[in-house]
């Protein structure tokens, strides 16, 4: 080293006060740093807890099993051990319990990475307890699972949390380079003259560098400490030694290769084209990273990539790119401060006044002077812009995502087969209710998802999705308008006769046959668009036994069978299906016809019902009955005849996204293979709407439970609830208890506020480059021994000592003025740019089809800024003129 140790001790008391303000801007850097940090932690902390709490029973823990050889006690040490060296020592109580080993999590000391940590610590924990004790453990329990849960959502929630933390990084990155430089400007001439006297140029890097590293960490250390202490005072959670460790190496880190950079560039005079034409090859070089970089975060969406084996990582190239396009944009504001300010300034020329004229050509002729100003203005502005888009896009959207997810209130699923679904959709006593089918069909390339719901009470039990649909207006498109076969009575009254099968001749003896047994279905449609489907039969099934003990089935079948059923108070009937199928214990073929249907005492009249589209069998329409014979085949399926004005498509409304990819808009009609049951039938768009709500990826078409029904040959069995109650918890209890075997799913709320935790990493961010940005003003309005010349020669020459300072001042309010409106344009562009993925990341359910909108608050976001640039042009306004002129205008002399 340069003159050794006592030399660089020297040196460094000579420029004292540039360190300790390196020192100083250092310690603030690494506490804002770690204070962003330890507030994600927190908040993955309080999403994992919450998880937690809401598991019970077997999703709650793990049991450990050992039914010979070793203790329960040794197991429970072993486990403890296992868990420790997997990084979640403490987080799980382990108890013993009749033998057997239990881990519960401890919802007063897991943190969000040890929750992140036992995913994999209690995959190995079997293999670990084994190889500690000799003995394999049985494991049962579910808490792997529910923390894989709270994994996922941790990792979908980094996403943005990263970009918040990208953003304050590249902020505290230049600040701290900026304040590192000014040792270096101090020591130009000192270093020039020690090369002049034989110095080495790597000599002189080394030691400013090492300096500015010693400095840098001593001050990061201490930051990084306090900002320890106040993230444990605020969250209650400890902070990891080796976050504070790590944070002040980065700090002293980007310090030394400044002041390394600066100190080799300075320490030889060269060009100031090679000066000027290396710094438009960095800048340069900036744009092509920054371009890349925000083509990938536009193809990811977030910086949360998946890897090759299933498991998530950060992508820090994506993770950067909106702190890099905000850094982009200071520099654009630099660049264009010239040419603004000249062109300003000639526009002003005819006042031939001093100010605001001279201000504003200083300010263009010397453009390095405010280059840093400009940049911290615009990057922090910006980086409130971003924040304040990203709060009001999630106050926006609310529980939306996940009131999206669900479909309703309560959605009950999975119901049986032997449970009807009118008698779980009652259950709970709902304010509304609607049953409802998913299906699917076989698109040209692609499974197109299809929901049948009951179309009248869509408006009363669908949720809006945000405002995004208007369920009751959809179900006015797909419901089934009434037909002209109106019921006048308060009840249908019908006749199904079943005329004998011709006999059967075998080995040349007539057999009998008899009667078919058949199953009908009688489907009426109110004015309104409500669907009811009565069913009957004109046989029983009875169970006989013979002498062996065989049981055997025995078909009872009437030959004519006349029914009556009751018409749903309050509303105008139409009859508009008859459907008749063979018995599944029939075997006699024959023709079923449907005769004496009056409503109310009068007939009703069958001579325009027609054959439905693509039916099987065949049917022949009579004035005053219809006579039907089904086709036997597997599944039985029913022949319908239809009355006129039934659509011969089923009305379907489609999502935007779906509809686009098969080329379809309204008035279309398209053919669909149904799956589960198989059957084809034509489908006619009349609605598209951008998403569907109660569907695993918010794209499908949305139908009409009794026009489908209608149109299939086979039964459309509900297999869904959904349900409307200002108390979903209640209702989902209940229905729980009463109907175990069902799955019913209610909104999160836990996914809003899981979500909206992530704004505060990004309002810290926006803090905290204030705070820097301020602090960067507060050291470039200090006077040097040049700055303190300028203001004496204007002072002298006329304008006195306050007008000198004011010029000062004006030069200095113009780059806050172009960084402030920078850094809002930057903001802006930055927020459309960046917001709206991050906010879906920050959900992690919303489907793709969601529409997400980025929203602010004008007002609101536009008090803040003002506030914070009157903050900034206060301190560059406080610049006063030196005490004693005399002795500065005397220094060359």
């Amino acid at each position: 080293m340069i003159g050794g140790f006592r030399f660089a001790l020297a040196r460094a008391r000579a420029a004292a006060a540039p360190l300790v303000t390196l020192a100083i801007v250092s310690a603030l850097a690494a506490l804002l740093v770690v204070a962003v940090i330890s507030l994600i932690g927190s908040v993955e902390t309080r999403e994992a807890r919450g998880a937690l709490a809401a598991a019970t029973g077997e999703r709650s823990r793990v049991v450990l099993t050992v039914e010979q050889g070793a203790t329960a006690e040794a197991v429970a040490d072993a486990a403890a051990e296992a868990l420790a060296a997997a990084g979640s020592g403490g987080a799980l109580h382990i108890e013993v319990e009749d033998g057997d080993v239990v881990l519960t999590p401890d919802l007063e000391a897991i943190t969000g990475a040890q929750a992140l940590a036992l995913v994999d610590g209690l995959a190995d924990l079997r293999d670990a307890v084994e190889a500690a004790i000799g003995d394999r453990p049985q494991q049962s329990g579910g808490l792997r699972d529910t923390l894989a849960g709270v994994q996922d959502g941790i990792d979908a929630r980094r996403g943005p949390t990263t970009v918040a933390l990208g953003l304050l990084g590249l902020m505290t990155a230049v600040v701290v380079g900026a304040v590192a430089l000014e040792p270096v400007r101090a020591r130009e001439l000192e270093g020039r003259l020690l090369r002049a006297r034989g110095a080495r140029r790597r000599d002189l890097v080394w030691l400013g560098a090492l300096e500015a590293a010693v400095v840098a960490v001593a001050g990061a250390l201490i930051g990084a400490f306090a900002g320890s202490l106040i993230a444990g005072l605020w969250s209650g959670a400890a902070v990891e030694p080796l976050l504070s460790l790590a944070v002040g190496a980065g700090v002293a880190a980007v310090a030394a290769a400044v002041v390394a950079v600066a100190t080799a560039r300075g320490a030889d005079r060269r060009s100031s084209r090679a000066r000027a034409v290396a710094d438009i090859g960095l800048v340069i070089l900036l744009a092509v990273i920054t371009g890349l970089a925000v083509w990938q975060f536009v193809q990811a969406g977030t910086p949360v990539v998946e890897r090759g084996d299933g498991g998530a990582v950060i992508d820090p190239l994506v993770a950067i790119a909106p702190a890099l396009a905000l850094g982009l944009a200071a520099l654009i504001a630099v660049a264009l401060a010239t040419p603004i300010a000249r062109a300003v300034a000639a526009m002003l020329a005819p006042t031939r006044r001093v100010t605001p004229v001279t201000p504003l050509r200083l300010a263009s002729r010397r453009p390095a002077r405010h280059a840093l100003s400009i940049t911290v203005v615009a990057f922090a502005i910006g980086t409130l812009t971003v924040a304040g888009a990203y709060q009001a896009s999630l106050t926006a959207l609310g529980d939306a995502p996940e009131a999206l997810r669900v479909g309703a209130d309560v959605k009950v699923g999975t119901i049986p087969d032997d449970v009807a679904a009118a008698d779980v959709a009652a259950a709970g006593s709902p304010d509304a209710s609607m049953l409802a089918r998913p299906m699917s069909a076989n698109g040209s390339d692609q499974r197109i998802p299809i929901l049948a719901v009951e179309a009248p009470r869509l408006g009363e039990v669908m949720l809006d999705a945000g405002g995004t649909l208007d369920p009751a207006s959809l179900g006015g498109l797909i419901a089934l308008p009434p037909t002209d076969a109106a019921l006048a009575g308060e009840s249908l009254t019908l006749t199904l006769v079943a005329p004998e099968a011709e006999p059967v001749e075998f080995d040349g003896v007539l057999y009998e046959q008899g009667s078919p047994a058949f199953e009908a279905r009688v489907t009426v449609v109110s004015s309104d668009g409500a669907v009811e489907t009565f069913s009957f039969t004109n046989a029983d099934v009875s169970s006989i036994e013979d002498d062996d003990g065989n049981t055997y089935s025995q078909l009872d079948v009437r030959p004519e069978e006349t029914v009556t059923f009751e018409l749903p108070a309050g509303r105008e009937w139409s009859l508009t299906a008859l459907a008749l199928a063979y018995h599944h214990e029939g075997f006699a073929p024959g023709a079923g016809v449907f005769t004496d249907i009056t409503s109310g005492g009068e007939s009703v009249d069958l001579s325009t019902f027609r054959p439905a589209p693509g039916t099987p069998g065949s049917v022949e329409v009579a004035p005053t009955a219809i006579t039907v014979v089904p086709e036997s085949r597997e599944g039985q399926p029913f022949t319908r005849a239809v009355a006129p004005g039934t659509p011969a498509a089923v009305p379907a409304v489609i999502t935007a996204a779906l509809a686009e990819s098969m080329s379809l808009e309204a008035g279309d009609t398209i053919a669909l293979e149904v799956v589960k049951p198989d059957f084809e039938a034509e489908f006619e768009i009349v609605g598209v709407v951008p998403v569907l709500p109660g569907t695993a990826s918010g794209e499908g078409m949305l139908v009409d439970l009794g026009a489908v029904s209608m149109a299939s040959p086979f039964e459309i069995v509900p297999t869904q609830a959904w349900l409307s109650t200002d108390d979903p918890g209640a209702v989902a209890e209940a229905v729980a208890e009463q109907f175990p075997q069902t799955v019913t799913i209610v909104a999160d709320p836990r996914s809003a506020q899981n979500a909206a935790g992530t704004a505060s990493a990004f309002f810290l961010a926006a803090a905290g480059a204030v705070v820097l940005a301020g602090v960067v003003l507060v050291l470039r309005r200090t006077r040097s021994r040049a700055d303190s010349r300028e203001i004496a020669l204007f002072a002298v020459l006329g304008l006195g000592r306050r007008r000198a300072a004011r010029l000062r001042a004006q030069e200095d309010l113009f780059a806050v003025a172009m960084g402030a409106v920078g850094g809002v344009a930057a903001g802006a562009a930055t927020a459309w740019l960046i917001v709206a993925p991050l906010v879906r990341a920050a959900y992690g359910s919303v489907p793709d089809a969601y529409p997400i909108v980025l929203q602010a608050e004008p007002v609101l976001l536009g008090g803040i800024v003002l506030v914070v640039v009157a903050v900034f042009c206060a301190i560059v306004a406080t610049v006063r003129a030196p005490a004693r002129l005399a002795p500065l205008m005397r220094e060359d002399e």
